[in-house]
C-alpha cells in the first residue's frame, strides 16, 4: 500500500506535497474512509520528505477532519464527513467582504435544489417528520407571549432536517454550512408566511410551488435587510 505514495518530482513544499498526495489518492479511491495510513518513516521514504513534514501535513489534514490521529495506534482516513472541512471556506467568505445580498443569493440557489431533492427523494415518513417540525414551528410562532428564541431554534431545526432528507450527503453538508452562516442572524418571524408556503408545497410534492416559495422567502430576507440599511427618512 505504501508504494502508492511515491511521487515523480518534488516541485512544491514538502508539506504541500504530502497533503496533495493524500488528496489525490482519496479522489482516485485508492484511499478510503477507515484506511490506516502508512507510518511516518515509510511515508517519508516514499515521498522523499522529512518525518517532520509528514507530521505537519497530518496535523493540517487532521484540522480539516480528513484524517484521524489516534495516539499509540496510527493515523486513519476519517470515516465520516467533518464540518471542519468547511472552516477554510468560512474564513475565506468572512475576509472576502461578501455582503448579505451575495449570501442570500447563495442560500436561494442551494435551497432551490434542496427542495427539489426532498420532493424527489424523501419518503412519506420523512415528510411526516418534517411536517411535525412545522407543527412545532407553528405553535412557537403563535405562542403568547411570543418567544422568538424558541421559534428561531425550531426554524434552524427545520432547515437542518431539510438537508438530512435530500438523500445527498454532499448537498446535506453544503446546505448545513450555508445555514450555519445564517444562524447568528436567524429571524424566524421574518418570512414566516413564505416559509409556510414552502412547507405546504414540499408536502404536496409540488416542485414549482416550492421553488417559488424559496424565492419569495429569500426576497423577504433581502427586502428586510435593504430596509434596515436604508430606512426611509420621514418627510
Amino acid at each position: 500500500m505504501s508504494d502508492m505514495f511515491r511521487i515523480d518530482s518534488q516541485r512544491k513544499s514538502a508539506v504541500d506535497t504530502v497533503v496533495d498526495k493524500v488528496k489525490s489518492l482519496l479522489i482516485e479511491k485508492q484511499l478510503k474512509p477507515g484506511d490506516l495510513i502508512p507510518p511516518e518513516p515509510v511515508l517519508a521514504e516514499q515521498l522523499g520528505v522529512s518525518r517532520g513534514s509528514i507530521r505537519e501535513a497530518m496535523k493540517i489534514l487532521s484540522s480539516f477532519g480528513i484524517v484521524e490521529i489516534r495516539r499509540g495506534d496510527g493515523t486513519y482516513i476519517s470515516n465520516a464527513g467533518n464540518q471542519k472541512i468547511f472552516d477554510p471556506l468560512l474564513f475565506n467568505i468572512l475576509v472576502s467582504g461578501a455582503d448579505f445580498r451575495e449570501l442570500i443569493e447563495v442560500r436561494a440557489m442551494m435551497e432551490k435544489e434542496v427542495v427539489r431533492l426532498i420532493i424527489s427523494n424523501a419518503s412519506d415518513e420523512e415528510l411526516a417528520g418534517l411536517d411535525q417540525c412545522m407543527d412545532e414551528f407553528d405553535l412557537a410562532e403563535k405562542q403568547i407571549p411570543h418567544n422568538r428564541e424558541v421559534a428561531d431554534k425550531i426554524d434552524l431545526k427545520y432547515h437542518r432536517l431539510m438537508g438530512d432528507i435530500t438523500h445527498n450527503r454532499i448537498i446535506t453538508s453544503m446546505y448545513n454550512f450555508v445555514i450555519d452562516l445564517f444562524a447568528p442572524t436567524i429571524n424566524s418571524d421574518l418570512g414566516y408566511k413564505e416559509h409556510k408556503k414552502m412547507h405546504l408545497a414540499i408536502m404536496a410534492r409540488d416542485i414549482p410551488g416550492a421553488v417559488t416559495a424559496v424565492e419569495d422567502h429569500n426576497n423577504a430576507w433581502k427586502k428586510n435587510k435593504d430596509e434596515s440599511l436604508h430606512p426611509e427618512t420621514p418627510s
